[in-house]
């Protein structure tokens, strides 16, 4: 999720570098190209349109349908409690089923929702200082969890127990308590904090304010490992895991989703688009979702993809 009042003089002193950022990741045995990843590929198959600030796609392994996040208001108001936020449903083909799947009522209010993740039946979205819990069944609202202290909760990810959210604001990443009793555990803190998602129970991270991606440690109390790929990016938003450990990432204001090799070692350029946000994967189908938080439509793609080989020893 963009930090839209704060990032510009960021890109300019990215932007300027660039071609050094090249030199020093070449020079370091990184690979920084446009096209493919080796045996990885995406094809645009389908744009839909007419949502309203699009932020997050999850995709229900359990039925194929995506659920997307819209904040619905100007870059200003990213993180106020405005009341207007909503969420839509695609089906599994793709095609809109319900542009307002579950709407902000005074019963139950989304203001900004963003990130989300499915566990268990139930829809977790990250709402600004609360998580909502939404029935996937009947999209009844089942809770709104206060989260003390947080200031801009952004991202969620599942490893199928346990459930985490990512706090852009404070930087911190919390396992979620889902009784309501409001015990959240710190897990790791990350500057800038964005978006998360699990591999083999680790837990991985981007961060908008350092360009750069972090392996998490979830036991042990080591902390957060970087990549050492800050050089190559600008303001990362989204982060999904395949199979083999590679990664799909989206820089926001760099415009294009990008693949990270299993050795972390090579950085490629899937495909380029203005805003893309938290991005969404159908692992069953090979599909990525896209949101183009700018232009108020997702982007979806047929995902091709043979495993990296592995890293040397």
């Amino acid at each position: 999720m963009p930090l839209r009042a704060t990032h510009i003089r960021s890109c300019q002193h990215k932007a300027f570098g660039m071609k050094w950022t090249v030199a020093v990741l070449l020079s370091l045995g990184f690979v920084v190209s446009n096209g493919p990843l080796a045996g990885q590929s995406v094809t645009r198959l389908l744009t839909v349109e007419g949502f309203l600030t699009p932020e997050s796609v999850v995709v229900d392994p359990a039925t194929g349908q995506a659920y997307v996040s819209n904040m619905a208001s100007p870059p200003e108001t990213y993180w106020a409690d405005t009341g207007k936020g909503f969420i839509s449903r695609l089906r599994p083909d793709g095609t809109l089923d319900a542009l307002r799947w579950v709407e902000s009522t005074e019963a139950f209010v989304l203001n900004q929702p963003k990130g989300m993740a499915i566990h268990d039946g139930k829809l977790y979205v990250a709402d600004n200082t609360r998580v909502l819990v939404i029935g996937l069944a009947d999209a009844r609202p089942l809770a709104a969890l206060e989260v003390a202290g947080a200031r801009r909760l952004n991202d969620m990810a599942t490893d199928g127990q346990a459930v985490y959210v990512s706090d852009t604001g404070t930087g911190n990443i919390l396992r979620l308590d889902r009784s309501g009793q409001g015990r959240h555990e710190l897990v790791a803190h990350v500057d800038g904090v964005n978006g998360i998602t699990l591999h083999q129970d680790q837990l991985y991270a981007v961060s908008w304010d350092l360009g750069e991606l972090f392996e998490v440690p979830l036991v042990g109390g080591q902390p957060p490992k970087p990549f050492g790929l800050e050089q190559y990016f600008t303001h990362l938003d989204g982060i999904e895991s395949m199979p083999d450990g590679s990664f799909l990432v989206t820089d926001f204001t760099g415009n294009r989703v990008a693949a990270i090799s299993t050795d972390r070692r090579e950085v490629r350029t899937l495909y380029e688009l203005t805003t893309p946000a938290d991005l969404g994967i159908d692992r069953a189908r090979m599909r990525l979702y896209v949101p183009q938080l700018e232009s108020d439509r997702v982007v979806i793609f047929s995902l091709t993809h043979q495993s990296s080989p592995a890293p040397a020893p």
